[in-house]
């Protein structure tokens, strides 16, 4: 049997194990609370300090670390090109390679003290926890066959097998694979891509070209030198090659532009990542809380097996109109296949498939698919042009229900309101 979760062929970046080591090095406090015993005001009032710090922080990093360049270059400006230019990549070398250490450290650093603040541990630990007693009861006995099998297809301990395998499969990849809590961090404290993966036969990039891919991440590259350029040339344009000559002998020549422009580019990146990383924690948390509803309440017991199918094709879906795997729509697709104990490619990123899903399954089970389908559209934190495009043909008659709900979700897990999203996670079988 084929296994649910499989990676290309795929070596941990060296940055991400960096990333890994250090925030695994951090001391880690002895923490008791609850990730929901903050309120909103407390949670967005400490995140916000954590940002301003690491923007002040990263802000004087770049200011230390350009001035050498900068220097260099305004130095040596008189003397040779080729000795000029020897210089100032063997003094820009050295300055980036320092700059970026200390602008990873702090990212890290400000990453670990937002993931203090929901006691990450302890959301860890609770996982585990659940894991271990699905298993058990997966190996009691009691479980069901999966869904989507036929009885012919598995039987006895050969489902509880399969039950338990999918469940220690999804547990591994969640506490020590690429999709761990501490993996996700350490890519959104870097800014690095999250692997590409199969999970259940879903291709996130169904609907986006990979060139378009490739072409943002150059442009995101390119906005320092392009923004340090851009400046360069309207003060040359407008006051010569150097300023406030009657202030300082000689003047200030305009490449120290290179300074400020470092500084806020440094401390806009700090704060991105802060931003993103909060997202992340809070949806991991989140995920836990909506599938730990599920299964408080019974719901899944109510569904029919082409339900519990389109429960995954709802997620599946999700991700493929985002267009990438956001580690917050695996966390709560793996956290459902565990519920569901389904294993099998049924087709789940196909959108032909789930909208004829919605049309068979009864109309209790199609507001419980709408409202999976709405948490895991807004679980990454933005609504894409695609999503937008396609919403009405999923929603129906509903659409005016769930749109207003989708769009506050997604605002609150974007700005950091924990409690407020919570509250819009409702997941049963009334609509809205």
């Amino acid at each position: 049997m084929s296994k649910p979760i499989q990676f290309k062929e795929r070596q941990a970046p060296w940055l991400e194990r960096f990333g890994v080591y250090y925030l695994d090095l951090f001391r880690k406090k002895d923490l008791s609370h609850h990730v929901f015993d903050l309120t909103d005001q407390e949670l967005t009032g400490r995140v916000n300090r954590i940002s301003i710090k690491g923007m002040v922080l990263s802000a004087l990093v770049g200011l230390i670390c350009v001035w050498p360049t900068v220097y260099i270059a305004v130095l040596k400006q008189n003397e040779p090109w080729y000795w000029q230019l020897a210089w100032t990549v063997a003094v820009t070398l050295v300055s980036v390679a320092v700059e970026f250490y200390l602008l990873f450290v702090i990212a890290l650093k400000a990453v670990h003290e937002v993931s203090e603040l929901i006691n990450m541990r302890g959301q860890a630990a609770g996982t585990a926890q659940r894991s271990k007693s699905a298993q058990q009861h997966a190996g009691s006995g009691d479980a069901a066959t999966p869904a989507g099998t036929t009885p012919g297809e598995l039987t006895g301990k050969e489902a509880e097998a399969l039950i338990a395998d999918v469940a220690l499969d999804a547990t591994d990849f969640l506490q020590s694979g690429p999709f761990s809590i501490t993996n996700i961090l350490s890519r959104a404290a870097l800014e690095l891509h999250d692997p590409e993966l199969h999970i259940l036969g879903i291709d996130p990039f169904k609907r986006v070209s990979k060139m378009n891919l490739l072409l943002l991440g150059l442009l995101y590259k390119c906005k320092i030198v392009l923004t340090n350029f851009i400046a360069k040339r309207i003060l040359l344009l407008t006051v010569g090659t150097t300023v406030a000559a009657g202030m300082v002998a000689g003047g200030i020549s305009i490449n120290y532009i290179a300074l400020p422009v470092e500084c806020f580019w440094n401390a806009l990146v700090i704060r991105r990542v802060v931003r993103e990383a909060r997202l992340r924690l809070f949806g991991f948390a989140l995920c836990h809380e909506v599938a730990d509803r599920i299964l408080k309440e019974g719901a899944l017991h109510r569904l029919s097996g082409e339900a519990r199918i389109g429960c995954l094709r709802a997620i599946g879906n999700a991700v493929v109109l985002a267009r990438n795997y956001h580690p917050n729509m695996i966390v709560l697709l793996l956290r459902l296949q565990h519920l569901l104990h389904l294993s099998k490619d049924h087709h789940y990123d196909d959108w032909n498939l789930f909208l004829e899903t919605l049309g068979r399954v009864t109309e209790k089970e199609r507001i419980f698919l709408l409202n999976l389908f709405t948490i895991a559209v807004a679980f990454d934190g933005r609504i894409s042009r695609v999503e937008k495009d396609n919403m009405k043909d999923a929603y129906g008659k509903y659409y005016e229900q769930y749109q207003p709900r989708l769009i506050q979700l997604t605002d609150h897990l974007r700005e950091g309101r924990l409690n407020a999203a919570a509250a819009l996670c409702k997941i049963d079988f009334t609509a809205g």
